[in-house]
């Protein structure tokens, strides 16, 4: 594995997540918004009625798939607010899929935006506009340059910086899989040559 510093780095995106800006969002939208529980591995849509909405998430954690083909592009942990980033923009490509258990609420683009705006808050806006667009850039970025068994290394470091009800109930060839689409034999192979030299343990 190619342990140059660049690939890794979109590894460590969530650590420069603006969460002060993110918390002054959720100060300002709460009052609008009911919250509800969510289930593990329920599906959300980000698109009702042609109506575009953003999710307020105050705990778990979700991924962003394509609705295409279920691809996973990138994960996110609470507190934040998913959907927003795109503006009034339909997301119909686009639907969220609980990775644990989750305590959030569904509140259309355009009220937030308004209430947003209201509030003299579209510094946190796009504080929370450019963590969501860096995230997707780097993966953009760096994975696609890199082998197979890099990008399978790099998801391995991925999946260990997962909160830990995710990395115990997640395979890591189910984790692999849903974001690269590589063949079950190629993960497989890999998985089981990084055990046998002593790089990993995987357990369960």
């Amino acid at each position: 594995m190619n342990s140059d510093n660049d690939k890794t780095t979109y590894l460590q995106v969530r650590e420069g997540k603006p969460t002060e800006h993110i918390n002054k969002l959720m100060e300002i939208l709460t009052p609008l918004t009911t919250f509800k529980s969510y289930k593990q591995y329920r599906t959300i849509q980000l698109d009702n009625n042609n109506e575009s909405s953003c999710i307020l998430l105050i705990e778990g954690s979700v991924s962003v798939c394509r609705n295409k083909d279920g691809m996973v592009l990138t994960n996110t942990h609470a507190p934040t607010i998913i959907g927003i980033a795109s503006l009034d923009i339909r997301q119909d490509n686009y639907f969220l899929r609980t990775e644990t258990e989750i305590n959030a609420g569904i509140l259309s683009v355009k009220t937030a935006l308004d209430v947003i705006y209201q509030n003299d808050a579209l510094i946190s806006l796009m504080y929370l506009q450019a963590y969501f667009i860096q995230t997707l850039m780097e993966r953009e970025n760096y994975l696609p340059g890199t082998t197979i068994y890099e990008s399978i290394c790099l998801h391995l470091l991925q999946l260990m910086r997962e909160p830990e009800e995710i990395r115990q109930n997640t395979s890591a060839y189910t984790y692999i899989q849903e974001r690269t689409n590589f063949s079950r034999s190629r993960i497989m192979n890999i998985l089981s040559a990084l055990k046998q030299g002593g790089y990993i343990k995987i357990e369960n």
